[in-house]
């Protein structure tokens, strides 16, 4: 407890009042720090989730048990302090051990016993949730060390000290072909709203518009409860074609020296060169068995310190012509679940294809007729179904979180200049449209894409958390 004044305090005694603005795995693990922190100074967290459930959120909300982690469960840790915690509360259940991808609905489960112990165990520190949304922030003007009025949807207000934004990962955008199939039934917008795919039971030819690691998800999902499997067919195209690559069952833990700073931020396509020779012809390789997975994730660690040296405009090449091929090496699947989707293809029930959708119509039988440009030419397709499977949109666009929303009309928050997330800096402090920091209002995980590159998964996550708690109670 403290026992003098507190510069964010205000009178003796009284706690640092933290609002965090969502419950998803990024609001938990910001949460649970503060609550470790709380020997510093004493803490009271609120967080403010509108549907009530913690650690469920796009990544972990599922509670299909056929959705696994992409990472193995030894790199999911909550606890940046004990790398094994996972692994000993699985080995507890016996859900596996440390090569296990566990369903994403128990890591859920983790995330929230891992909040509770650090509530019960904080020696400062106190924990509200309110099942409520944020709508607008109101920063006090002109004071270092002023409070924040934090407005709820409900009509209740809270002050905060700090504010967290922990909004997670923004609904898929449309693209511009579908945005015509609005209220149509069997247009599934946002694969991840509760119940959307729920609909479509009984469906026979379904659309898959994305072939990442969503579409994977989804296609697990409409197989396994369709009542017609035999009939199901399912037509998954995007851009490229590509399908994520998969983790291997298990993979050594070797060190290996890939990047080099200073060199490789000078340019993006001649380290695209450099890798590719490295895992096609073992150039530079390390060891005679080298695996160009090992290679991929000794870069993970340098990603975000290569995107910050970038330039603007290597940038904007990595992103037109680096990223796709990133992601389906760098976003495996678990080994499952990639066994699976390949039965679905092997069988017949799904195809993918290099494509993309020109227009959609409805039908006069209530089917949606497709024109596309797939493998090379224009083609006609008639769904029962579409799915948009495209991943997560951008947090600043329309249909944004209102909290973004109201902080962009009044001048506190502005789009990265990639228009990936939002503007912040190096600390995870928003920065406003005149550039400055906003006093004690931060950005953990997703919305931060585009100041960093990496920062969804629970490593990053994790880090995030831990440094934007000591910013908040250690200084």
């Amino acid at each position: 407890m403290l026992t003098g004044m507190d510069e964010h305090s205000g009178a003796l005694g009284e706690p640092v009042r933290v609002v965090v603005v969502g419950g998803g795995a990024s609001g938990v693990l910001l949460a649970a720090r503060l609550l470790d922190a709380s020997f510093a100074k004493e803490v009271h967290v609120s967080i403010v989730e509108p549907s009530g459930r913690l650690a469920a959120g796009v990544a972990y909300g599922t509670d299909d048990p056929e959705h696994l982690l992409n990472v193995r469960a030894s790199g999911m840790s909550a606890d940046p302090s004990r790398p094994s915690d996972l692994v000993e509360w699985m080995d507890a259940r016996g859900l596996g051990g440390p090569d296990t991808f566990l369903p994403r609905r128990e890591f859920r489960e983790y995330l929230v016993q891992h909040l509770e112990l650090a509530a019960a165990s904080a020696q400062a520190g106190s924990l509200e949730v309110l099942q409520d949304q944020v709508v607008a922030l109101e920063p006090s003007s002109g004071q270092s060390s002023g409070s924040t009025q934090v407005r709820l949807s409900s009509g209740k207000d809270l002050t905060a000290d700090f504010v967290v934004l922990a909004i997670g990962n923004p609904a898929p955008g449309i693209p511009e072909p579908l945005r015509s199939l609005a209220g149509t039934t069997g247009w599934v917008p946002d694969p991840w709203a509760p119940g959307a795919l729920y609909g479509l039971q009984g469906k026979q030819r379904i659309a898959l518009v994305g072939t990442g690691l969503t579409m994977a998800d989804v296609a697990l999902t409409l197989s396994s409860q369709s009542s017609v499997s035999k009939e199901l067919k399912l037509v998954a195209l995007s851009r490229n074609g590509l399908l994520p690559k998969r983790h291997l069952v298990t993979q050594p833990h070797r060190p290996m020296q890939v990047i080099d700073l200073a060199e490789d931020a000078k340019d993006v396509l001649s380290l695209q060169a450099k890798i590719r020779a490295r895992t096609q012809d073992q150039v530079g390789a390390e060891y005679p068995d080298e695996n160009w997975r090992e290679v991929i994730d000794a870069i993970r660690p340098f990603a975000n310190a290569l995107w910050r040296r970038f330039d603007d405009a290597q940038q904007r090449i990595f992103l037109s012509h680096v990223l796709r091929d990133w992601d389906v090496h760098r976003h495996r699947m678990s080994p499952p679940t990639a066994g699976r989707l390949a039965g679905l293809i092997s069988s017949g029930v799904m195809t993918t294809h290099v494509g993309q959708v020109l227009q959609a119509t409805n039908s006069p039988e209530g089917r949606i007729d497709l024109a596309v440009e797939m493998n090379g030419s224009p083609q006609q397709l008639c769904v029962d179904a579409v799915v948009n499977c495209t991943g997560p949109g951008r947090s600043w666009l329309p249909p944004a979180n209102p909290v973004v929303t109201d902080l962009m009309s009044r001048g506190l928050a502005q789009p990265d200049p990639h228009g990936l997330g939002l503007m912040t800096t190096a600390q995870g402090s928003l920065l406003g449209q005149d550039g400055l920091p906003v006093d004690h209002i931060f950005v953990i995980g997703p919305p931060r894409r585009g100041t960093l590159f990496e920062t969804t998964a629970i490593p990053e996550l994790r880090s995030q958390a831990l440094h934007i708690a000591d910013q908040i109670l250690l200084t």
